[in-house]
């Protein structure tokens, strides 16, 4: 099975090759703002859509180390095409297919698999981005054994292409008490469900992102995804997996930086040399190489713990979410600057890259807000965080500096906690919670890291090769990076400022630059009134 699996995976890799060059083009699918048709109607008839399906469904049924691979392949090619795929397989089918009734995957599955449909995952809320739990959509009982949800999503990718679309809402019963986030899934034709204005993003341009309303939506339970309260448990197993992509994305992406600027550094001469040999062209490329190697270690040691069935710790798919998009928008930057003006220039492929890659940093939960949640788990749950790197990676040593960078962490706390006087303008308790996400962020970069430096560990112990021993103390001096930086004794005196006094701070800029909002109204979208099906205006 796994051979198979491998050699579905070479055989569409191989094809993407050859199809990227004859019939895709980014820039073009950039200005439109669209996918191409064409592309999405070939993808689905060659799986790409639907690689997480098993056989025995119709799919392709690749292994997870097989989908990294693909998922990569993609990313070299177009970044904004990776997502759409990624999109599709994970936050699409992942969860009508592990979750769903048979019901519902006899309703969808077989057009999902064959590429004819498209689904999507709406959970984001204006109120409600990387903390789902300050989500407000409810799906209200309606006396009859369901319920009729309502509710505002933003930002749902693929939703208005989708023909069908999961979502949260908390289910309340006929009493008015709370059942818990559930999660649904909806035909797009539902009534009551209509599809919202698309975002004008930054980057990923092809790919729609839109708003959808819920307006009194009738579901029931061959509705409900898993069972009735145990929304957070879908959400959070499709948010793992789709940070897994996010690595495998970002992967894809920093080879072709790489591929982009050796090609730029091979052929631009500065005086007598080219920009290859100079020293800050070296640096960058060995950093850059380092880090694909990094990461390659990371993906392949989580793909293979899932494709061997074994459980995989929750750090390991946050790790893969703080590390590999920042790295990617390092290459990206790094990209641009070594093209100089060239790299500013849109028809140079590096500003799309740029503009592709910035949102993997904030997909499926911004950098910081996990790095604190991984940072709150070092700092207070210390021995279980250790104890998983230990018996997934079997790394006593780096385990002993992270619970040794903890502890002093802990007990800076307890001594700056002791020494707060009185004259302090603001409370110990906003002080003491300033303070613990302040460490909690430095520790969550040096808990990642270590994590990171783990896995290369592991696999330079069983393929001791030049390369890896690089890659391997490339790691290991990041993890000593970030150790320094938690441990330096100076964090309550940076972060002295209050939100009081950063206010007054800005307010003053007015003096200098003014507070200008500009008004000229723009293009006029509006029906003319004399062609609107009512006589008001709409």
């Amino acid at each position: 099975m796994k051979s198979s699996s491998r050699e579905r995976a070479e055989q569409i890799i191989c094809w993407l090759r050859d199809y990227a060059q004859r019939r895709i083009n980014s820039r073009l699918m950039d200005e439109r703002r669209c996918i191409t048709p064409h592309i999405v109607l070939d993808f689905g008839k060659k799986g790409l859509l639907s690689m997480i399906v098993p056989q025995s469904y119709g799919g392709l049924g690749l292994g997870y180390r097989e989908i990294i691979q693909v998922v990569e392949q993609v990313a070299a090619i177009d970044l904004n095409l990776a997502l759409f795929i990624a999109l599709n397989n994970v936050l699409g089918i992942y969860p009508i297919l592990k979750y769903g009734t048979a019901q519902i995957k006899e309703t969808y599955l077989k057009n999902l698999t064959e590429g004819r449909d498209l689904a999507a995952f709406a959970i984001t809320e204006p109120g409600a981005g990387s903390n789902p739990r300050g989500i407000k959509a409810k799906a209200q009982a309606d006396g009859k054994g369901g319920w009729l949800l309502s509710g505002t999503k933003i930002w749902s990718g693929s939703a208005s292409w989708s023909s069908v679309i999961s979502t949260c809402a908390y289910v309340v019963d006929e009493q008015g008490e709370s059942l818990g986030m559930t999660a649904f899934t909806i035909p797009e034709n539902a009534q009551g469900l209509r599809q919202g204005p698309e975002a004008l993003t930054m980057g990923m341009r092809g790919m729609v992102q839109n708003k959808i309303y819920f307006d009194q939506v009738k579901v029931n339970r061959q509705n409900v995804l898993g069972e009735i309260g145990s929304g957070f448990k879908v959400a959070h197993d499709v948010m793992q997996l789709g940070r897994l992509g996010i690595g495998a994305i970002s992967l894809g992406g920093m080879k072709r930086c790489a591929q982009l600027m050796l090609r730029y550094g091979k052929r631009r001469s500065l005086g007598m040399e080219r920009l290859i040999t100079k020293q800050i062209t070296l640096e960058r490329l060995s950093d850059l190489t380092a880090a694909i190697g990094a990461i390659e270690c990371l993906l392949n040691s989580i793909a293979t713990w899932l494709d061997e069935g074994k459980p995989v710790p929750e750090q390991a798919y946050i790790v893969s979410k703080i590390i590999a998009p920042e790295l990617m928008w390092q290459a990206a930057d790094n990209l641009v600057q070594l093209l100089g003006g060239r790299g500013y220039i849109e028809s140079n492929l590096a500003p799309q890259i740029l503009r592709d890659a910035r949102v993997l940093r904030i997909f499926e939960g911004p950098t910081e807000t996990l790095q604190i949640h991984l940072g709150f788990l070092a700092l207070y749950h210390t021995p279980q965080l250790c104890s998983s790197i230990n018996e997934f990676l079997e790394a006593t040593k780096v385990s002993d500096k992270l619970q040794n960078t903890a502890d002093f962490c802990r007990s800076y706390m307890k001594q700056k906690k002791l020494s707060w006087n009185a004259h302090d303008k603001i409370s110990e308790k906003k002080l003491s919670q300033r303070l613990s996400q302040i460490i909690a962020e430095n520790l969550g970069d040096v808990a990642a890291w270590a994590f990171m430096f783990g896995c290369v560990q592991k696999i330079y112990k069983s393929e001791q090769t030049d390369e890896l021993k690089r890659i391997s103390n490339w790691t290991q001096k990041h993890f000593y990076t970030k150790i320094a930086n938690a441990i330096q004794e100076d964090f309550y005196e940076q972060s002295r400022m209050n939100n009081n006094q950063v206010e007054n701070i800005i307010n003053q800029y007015a003096e200098t630059i003014g507070n200008v909002e500009q008004t000229l109204a723009g293009e006029d979208n509006q029906l003319d009134e004399y062609l609107c099906k009512n006589e008001k205006l709409q």
